[in-house]
This record gives structure tokens, C-alpha cells and sequence, in this order.
């Protein structure tokens, strides 16, 4: 059987760039009327050249049957995913699609969250049409014919997703950290009442999400050396 390929159809593509242009929009709007004006240029250019990155980057799922793997393409990366460790394909309850594989890891392609409602209204083709029942098929199959390499993939994708607790700690102290260091460059820049309403809520709001953002990382961190110090134990009684 002959490769199985999906991208974003024009329409979705042309939703995306509508969707992304609001939200680029919105955070300028952010910047120039609660940062200090030394940020809005930066933040411009910085919306702009991700609106258009974001506009020009090309999206593919391919799936191989007689390679028995899944190709993700987004630009110019490739990931390759056994079938075997495809876990899940939902196209029913995005605007796309999305692809979760062993270990936690999810490949989403659409421009919004949940959006039914908004599904209908427009009417238009996402591109992604029976990826989710051609891949399941296909991952079904393939752990069928081969369970005792499913059931090794599966364990394979456990123990990587252990040894990811680290960098992901790091990553949720550094969003911590961020988080915190925007909420204390709010700053109103006009004098109406609304604008300092709003800046205050701004400041709470990143000011809670880095609060969070470090407790998750400690907690992370916590969970992860408590696991490889029982590891570490285990192992030595057993010697």
C-alpha cells in the first residue's frame, strides 16, 4: 500500500493565518499600553517575524504501512514515530488534528483549541480527513503483529519520559522566572482608570503563573531525584 500524506488544506491554513494575526495584534496592543515604550518595537518585530514563520512553515503527516512508521514533518525537521508507539490520533475534537506518541509527546495542527461550534460555521476542509481512523488502523495493527516489541516500546517511552523530569523542571523554574520578571515590568502607560485596573490584573496574573511555575518545577525536581534515589536503593539491596 502506497504512503498516506496529510497537510493543512488552504482554508485552514488561510484560518491559522487569521487566527495568528489576532493574537499577534493582541500582544502588541499588551505591550504598548502596560510595558515600557523600549519594549514595543522589540515586541513588533519580534510578532511579526513569528506571524510569518508561523504563515510560511510548511506541516505533513505521512504515514509509511510498509515502513511501519509515522513521518511528522514541521519546516524543515522530520520526526519518524513506529507506528507501534502511536498512542493516540484525535481530529474529531480540534480544528486539525493531533498525534500523541509514547512518552507523553503530542504534535498538534490547528489553529485553535476545542472548536466544534466554529468547525461547523465555516465549513471548510482542515486537510487532515481520515488521518485519525488510517493511522489507528495502522498502530493497531502494527502492535498486533508485534507485541512484544510494543510492549519494549512502551516501557522504552516510560524510562525516557523519567529522564525528561530534569530538563522539564528547568523549563517550569525558567517560565517561573520570566513569569515573574513580566509582572514586575508592568507598567501603565496611560492614566485612565482602566489601564491601571487592567495593569494590576497583569501583574497578578504573571505574578500567580510564576509563583506556580517555580512550585512546578520544585515538585518536579522533588519527584525526580526521590525517584532515582529509590531506584539507587533498590538496586543496592538487591547486590
Amino acid at each position: 500500500m502506497p504512503p498516506e500524506c496529510w497537510k493543512p488544506s488552504g482554508g485552514l491554513r488561510a484560518v491559522a493565518a487569521v487566527s495568528w494575526l489576532v493574537k499577534a495584534g493582541l500582544f502588541c496592543l499588551v505591550v504598548r499600553f502596560f510595558f515600557p515604550r523600549v519594549f514595543l518595537i522589540p515586541a513588533v518585530v519580534i510578532a511579526g517575524v513569528l506571524y510569518v514563520a508561523a504563515c510560511v512553515t510548511r506541516f505533513r503527516v505521512l504515514l509509511d504501512r510498509a515502513a511501519g512508521e509515522v513521518a511528522i514533518t514541521i519546516g524543515w525537521w522530520t520526526k519518524r514515530v513506529p507506528l507501534i508507539r502511536i498512542e493516540r490520533v484525535d481530529e474529531v475534537l480540534r480544528f486539525g488534528a493531533e498525534i500523541t506518541i509514547a512518552g507523553g509527546v503530542a504534535f498538534t495542527f490547528s489553529p485553535f483549541k476545542k472548536r466544534r461550534r466554529l468547525t461547523r460555521l465555516l465549513k471548510i476542509r482542515t486537510g487532515f480527513e481520515g488521518m485519525e481512523l488510517g493511522i489507528t488502523q495502522a498502530a493497531d495493527a502494527a502492535r498486533a503483529a508485534d507485541p512484544v516489541r510494543a510492549a519494549a516500546a512502551k516501557a522504552a517511552a516510560a524510562a525516557a519520559l523519567s529522564r525528561r523530569t530534569i530538563p522539564a523542571a528547568c523549563v517550569a523554574f525558567a517560565v517561573g522566572v520570566l513569569s515573574l520578571a513580566v509582572a514586575a515590568a508592568v507598567q501603565a502607560q496611560a492614566g485612565g482608570w482602566l489601564v491601571h485596573f487592567v495593569a494590576a490584573l497583569l501583574r497578578i496574573f504573571y505574578g500567580a503563573g510564576g509563583v506556580v511555575g517555580l512550585l512546578v518545577g520544585a515538585g518536579i525536581l522533588y519527584s525526580a531525584l526521590r525517584n532515582r534515589h529509590t531506584a539507587r536503593a533498590g538496586a543496592a539491596g538487591r547486590h
